[in-house]
């Protein structure tokens, strides 16, 4: 290690001489806001500006008529708008509302749709060059420059001067704080509006030019001259030259006080503000311009508008950022670090420059040590013992005090190529230095080097944080360590996080610890209660790449991203509990910042380091904003309809197409409705919620829309409401806008009452009709009944005639029998007239198959097959014919129930094919086969007899029943011989799933 001494005597006084020549002074930047023709102005030279009472900012332009600006968009007015002339001068805008229009023709007074001319008394033409109101509601113009009119019933009364000495013409108007209206002429004198005329109040020295006035709020009386800006008192009528402060030489055209007690001027170039003694103006090279500023307005939120003559409009909101950057002095805008010294001194670097030195306290840039010079800086950082510490793009870092410069180098511990990264402050005279190839300490005396053979994450370390005074942590693209008295140990606190490969880190004043990533948002770790929490996009950061964490000292966290600036609110519970976002509008004109380049200094400031320059924010006393934003309603129509509603309703306001007493047909039953609230200090941060009253369940939004389309509205009275907020929840007052739909004529008392007595006339007759249809029904259902027992009847005697026409038939038989048997053998007689006895009895016993076709177990499908069996039986047991039977059903159908009144019909059937098989079939063997199938069920009677040949002769009859039984079931009958001998007879049908029950497993 070596040390410079630069202490001599000659090489001091060769520096301080040097540095006499080479300060340079640096001027922060400002923003403004600027407004010309592409932002929608009319025209570029604006004459004048006005606030009316919504909130609009008016800007009277020369050629370009009237522009209204509602802080997002313009709506410029011209001479088709039935304004008086599109070269206006000046302008004013009463309380209620009038706008007072002066212009190279003369005054008119404008309402929004009309425009009415001011007349001279003699109605000759005349110019009017300024107008103003004072704050008794009166309205002055300035005329032909050498006389004051006072408007009274559309008509101007010229003052008269009292006690002037020296003819001149009029140059200014100005109210003073007891709300007396003050006017200057060019010759020095300032006159008093009286209702008597104007009274002399003020002489100026002799050959003084007064071109603008302003009585302050702190009663003094300031003058712009063509000498310059004086201030004198104004209680002193006879103004000395010993009276009169010099303040500045600029040329003011227009003088203002804010309510923040700074006067600003318009000057011929720029502006310029005068604030507790000190003036700043303001030009190209601080975020200004250099057209002449004619106007100067501020609005009811503090923001001061600057009307040029050339350059549009500009607003000053006072942001909270201003920045350093190459148009305001320093070398670069590109800034890779910083550093504050105790003295004052900020030291910069930057990426593609060198660095320099910036006094804050004078604003000069001061020269650089001769060592420095071409030296590429990667990092900078004050000891606590003030001394500035610079590390360099390369293996070395200088020490820098106030009596020496030390260069230590570091070539033992890095490559030809390694580098410093960044450094942090430890305890006592410690410096930690982290670098491409580990962590280096100094200790005040001498080198300690860490790496990861004593167990570091990689080489590569980014930054440290110290943690305590015990313990540092160091991160790497691997993840964090803590390094306690010079031993290194992994991440004790958290396993998740200890492979968290942070970018940036921060520590609170309680030890809560912010983690910045590449990609994963930030990491909030509490290491006492070992509580954490994560901050990503979906919490509300602007980015996910995090260069920059610092807390200030109210324990908030600043957020630097390639996207901007978030300031973030942490609640107890590690949440967010509010998040601002920083951009244009507060001054921060630069989207991305420079990893670990944010610095608190000790006033509380806030220093960033951006691709744009250095940024500074400071903590402002924002005028209070009004409590609540009041939202007015701008446009009321018929969407895509030319309709003029005005036909429709009471009235309209003169400056917006909005009708009261709106009453619409059902026939234009969709409305838009436009509206807004007024803000120009964040415009887009405003935010809307509406609710239709008895369409809307509730509040619909946020939104930023100011317009809503209702559609197929229903007749009745409508109240549409709407309330604005910053965009924090806060809501303001409710604007309503009521209209109605009108019913049609059949919605109205009247009508109803007509269809009322006709429903009830209707509803007589539709009873008396009713009554006749019922009857006729009735009387119809008892034919149906008739015929249905006909029908019975009708089916009975066929049953009958089956039944008593077998057993007949067998009687027959028998009786042949016997009549072939007869020989004279009494006993075999007897036999036979027995038989006869018996089959008389079973004709009677046969008329029970009705009764049991009635009962419900007849319907279950093994119940009939049994029966069938015991039927074949019964009758075959007097015959050598012998009967076999084949029921097979699967377990699930014993159970299965027939519809009501197929069980007969099935027996039926099967009777008369037995009969058949006795009489003709001459067969021996019988069989009856029962089964189920795929949810068929088939019946079959089998003989082996000679088989039936068709066509049949003698029982066409039987067959037919036995066909016509079948199709009264909905069932399929077959009748079939087989060959070589033998008939089947086949019914299948299928079980019909309503009816069917299969038997539970």
């Amino acid at each position: 290690m070596k040390s410079i001494n630069i202490l001599t005597a000659s090489r001091w006084v060769a520096l301080l001489l040097f540095s006499l020549v080479l300060r340079v002074s640096v001027a922060q930047v400002y923003y403004f806001r600027h407004y010309d023709i592409f932002s929608g102005l009319g025209q570029s030279q604006v004459s004048d500006i006005e606030q009316d009472r919504f909130g609009y900012i008016w800007l009277s332009t020369r050629g370009g008529g009237l522009s209204r600006f509602d802080g997002l968009h313009f709506t410029t007015y011209r001479k088709e708008d039935n304004l008086p002339a599109n070269n206006i001068l000046s302008l004013e805008i009463d309380a209620k509302g009038l706008m007072y229009i002066g212009t190279p023709f003369g005054l008119s007074i404008y309402d929004g749709q009309n425009t009415r001319p001011v007349y001279s008394p003699n109605r000759e033409p005349y110019t009017v060059s300024s107008v103003i109101g004072d704050q008794k509601g009166n309205v002055y113009a300035i005329c032909n420059a050498s006389q004051l009119g006072k408007i009274v019933n559309d008509s101007l009364i010229f003052l008269k001067k009292s006690g002037a000495v020296r003819p001149s013409f009029y140059s200014d108007m100005s109210g003073t704080r007891d709300k007396r209206l003050m006017v200057s002429t060019y010759s020095g004198e300032i006159f008093e509006v009286t209702p008597k005329g104007l009274q002399s109040r003020y002489h100026t020295p002799d050959g003084m030019v007064l071109r603008c006035i302003l009585f302050d709020s702190k009663d003094s009386l300031w003058l712009g001259t063509e000498k310059g800006v004086f201030r004198t008192s104004a209680h002193n009528s006879d103004i000395k030259t010993t009276d009169l402060q010099f303040i500045s030489k600029e040329l003011a055209h227009e003088m203002t006080e804010t309510s923040d007690g700074c006067i600003w001027m318009g000057l011929t170039t720029g502006a310029m503000r005068y604030q507790k003694g000190g003036l700043l103006k303001f030009g190209v090279q601080n975020g200004f311009t250099n057209f002449m500023v004619k106007g100067m307005l501020e609005d009811r939120e503090g923001n001061i508008w600057f009307t040029t003559d050339g350059d549009g409009v500009y607003k000053f909101t006072n942001p909270a950022f201003t920045g350093l950057n190459a148009t305001s002095g320093l070398s670069s805008n590109t800034i890779s670090c910083f550093a504050l010294a105790p003295d004052g001194k900020l030291w910069i670097s930057y990426f593609d420059h060198g660095m320099d030195i910036w006094d804050t306290k004078t604003s000069k840039i001061l020269p650089l040590p001769k060592p420095l010079l071409g030296k590429r800086v990667n990092c900078l950082s004050v000891d606590n013992e003030g001394n500035t510490w610079v590390g360099l793009a390369g293996a070395g870092v200088y020490k820098i005090s106030k009596t020496a410069i030390e260069y230590i180098p570091l070539d033992t511990y890095l490559s030809s190529h390694g580098v410093t990264l960044f450094m942090e402050v430890g305890k006592g005279k410690e410096m930690w230095i982290s670098t491409s190839n580990g962590l280096i300490l100094h200790d005040g005396t001498q080198l300690h080097h860490y790496t990861s053979k004593q167990g570091l994450k990689g080489r590569f370390v980014r930054r440290t944080l110290q943690l305590n005074d015990n313990e540092l942590i160091a991160s790497g693209p691997g993840g964090l360590n803590i390094l306690k008295n010079g031993t290194v140990y992994d991440f004790m606190y958290d396993r998740a996080l200890a492979s968290f490969p942070a970018l940036s880190m921060a520590k609170r004043h309680d030890g809560l610890l912010a983690l910045g990533s590449f990609e994963d948002g930030i990491a909030v770790f509490d290491p006492k209660t070992r509580k954490k929490e994560y901050y990503t996009v979906k919490n509300g950061l602007c980015s996910n790449l995090i260069y920059n964490t610092i807390f200030d000292k109210q324990g908030r966290l600043w957020v630097g991203t390639e996207r901007g600036i978030d300031l973030i609110t942490i609640d107890k519970s590690l949440k967010i509990s509010n998040i601002r976002h920083y951009n244009e509008t507060d001054g921060f004109t630069a989207r991305e910042t420079n990893a670990n380049t944010a610095f608190v200094a000790p006033n509380g400031e806030l220093w960033i380091g951006t691709i744009k320059g250095l940024f500074r924010h400071r903590e402002r006393n924002v005028k209070s904003r009004p409590e609540a934003l009041k939202v007015h309603f701008t446009d009321v129509r018929i969407p895509f309809d030319t309709t003029d509603l005005a036909r429709y309703a009471q009235g309209q306001s003169k400056w917006n197409q909005v009708y009261e007493g709106l009453s619409l047909p059902n026939t234009k039953n969709q409305l838009r409705i436009s509206f807004i609230a007024i803000n120009h200090t964040r415009p887009d941060h405003v935010r809307y919620q509406y609710q239709l009253a008895g369409a809307d369940e509730g509040w619909l939004g946020p939104t930023d829309q100011t317009a809503v389309v209702y559609s197929h509205l229903t007749p009745g009275c409508y109240h549409f409401k709407v309330r604005a907020s910053y965009g924090d929840n806060h809501w303001g007052d409710i604007s309503t806008y009521t209209f109605e739909i009108i019913p049609p004529f059949y919605q109205r008392w009247w009508f109803i009452l007509l269809i009322a007595t006709t429903l009830v006339s209707l509803g007589i007759l539709s009873q008396k009709l009713y009554i006749q249809y019922r009857t006729r029904r009735v009387l119809a259902y008892e034919k149906l009944k008739q015929e249905a027992e006909a029908a019975v009847r009708v089916q009975i005697a066929q049953d009958f005639h089956d039944e008593l026409g077998n057993r007949l038939a067998a009687i027959r038989m028998q009786s042949n029998v016997l009549k072939l048997r007869y020989n004279g053998h009494e006993s075999e007689e007897k036999r036979i007239v027995g038989e006869i006895e018996k089959n008389v009895v079973k004709l009677f016993r046969d008329t029970k198959d009705f009764i049991w076709s009635i009962d419900p177990e007849s319907n279950q499908i093994n119940e009939l097959s049994l029966y069938i069996k015991d039927l074949g039986e019964n009758l075959l047991q007097d015959t050598p014919i012998h009967f076999h039977t084949d029921i097979r059903f699967p377990n699930e159908y014993e159970n299965v129930h027939l519809p009501p009144g197929r069980s007969i019909q099935v027996i039926m059937i099967f009777k008369e094919a037995l009969t058949n098989c006795v009489k003709h079939a001459q067969c021996q063997n019988i069989i009856f086969r029962a089964t189920i199938e795929n949810q068929m069920m088939s019946f079959a009677l089998i003989d082996d007899g000679t088989g039936i040949v068709f066509p049949t002769e003698g029982y066409h009859k039987g067959l037919n029943n036995m066909r016509l039984r079948a199709e009264r079931i909905h069932c399929h009958l077959s009748i079939t011989p087989t060959p070589p001998k033998g008939t089947i007879v086949l019914l299948r049908g299928s079980i019909p799933t309503k009816t069917a029950s299969p038997k539970s497993s």
